[in-house]
């Protein structure tokens, strides 16, 4: 397990503050920035991706060798598929497959990690994010969150290998990300992200449980 640590660089900065112009959440917008050093080739579907879904991500994932399908099930996309049920898609199908912000909705979530395993190819990866500290948000349910232990834990039982990164840790981080939309202009939104992001490095320094407050959780998976 690893801890993504984003730089606090200019770059970045001009990168929230653009963020908060489109309205992406704290979480959303570092999740996106760890993606830059993502890339996806070969055939790939993105589950849970349907029409006017936030799919920011695109822009910072590398993907130009990649073909991508889009499939939701509430939303107009590419392929209609219920992902509480069976996949109607054969086994061994996809070089990659993304789930972003997706699995916290799924009831039938184990099944639906079983059903991932069998549609990739031999030595196929899913890239997976799931948000842990954030507030509620049914789309059009809001089932559970998983701790990244138990997350790793139902991967690693379905055959992946499996590593994981913790997005947006420390108590400052978490805290800012469920209530930054009360700023409603997008420069103080930034101008108090850096305030807390000050705030976060320091308590790191003497905390002992700093690593317990994380909001998201992104795990790379191959299928061996």
């Amino acid at each position: 397990m690893e801890i993504y640590n984003y730089p606090l660089s200019l770059r970045f900065i001009k990168h929230v503050l653009n963020s908060f112009k489109k309205k992406h959440s704290l979480i959303r917008l570092t999740h996106n920035y760890f993606l830059k050093n993502k890339k996806i080739s070969g055939k790939t579907i993105d589950l849970g991706s349907g029409e006017n879904s936030n799919l920011s991500y695109y822009k910072f994932l590398d993907i130009k060798d990649a073909k991508i399908e889009n499939s939701d099930f509430f939303k107009k996309s590419e392929k209609s598929i219920n992902l509480e049920n069976k996949i109607p898609i054969e086994d061994n199908t996809f070089d990659n497959i993304l789930l972003f912000n997706t699995l916290e909705h799924i009831e039938n979530y184990k099944n639906l990690i079983s059903e991932i395993f069998r549609i990739l190819k031999k030595n196929g990866k899913l890239e997976l994010f799931v948000p842990f500290l954030v507030m509620y948000h049914p789309d059009p349910n809001d089932i559970f969150r998983p701790t990244h232990y138990y997350l790793e834990k139902i991967l690693r039982e379905n055959g992946f290998e499996v590593k994981i990164s913790l997005i947006g840790v420390g108590p400052f981080f978490s805290a800012y990300q469920n209530f930054f939309r009360y700023f409603k202009f997008p420069i103080f939104q930034t101008i108090f992200f850096l305030l807390f992001d000050i705030l976060n490095r320091l308590v790191k320094i003497f905390s002992k449980d700093y690593i317990n407050y994380y909001c998201g959780i992104h795990a790379s998976c191959n299928k061996k």
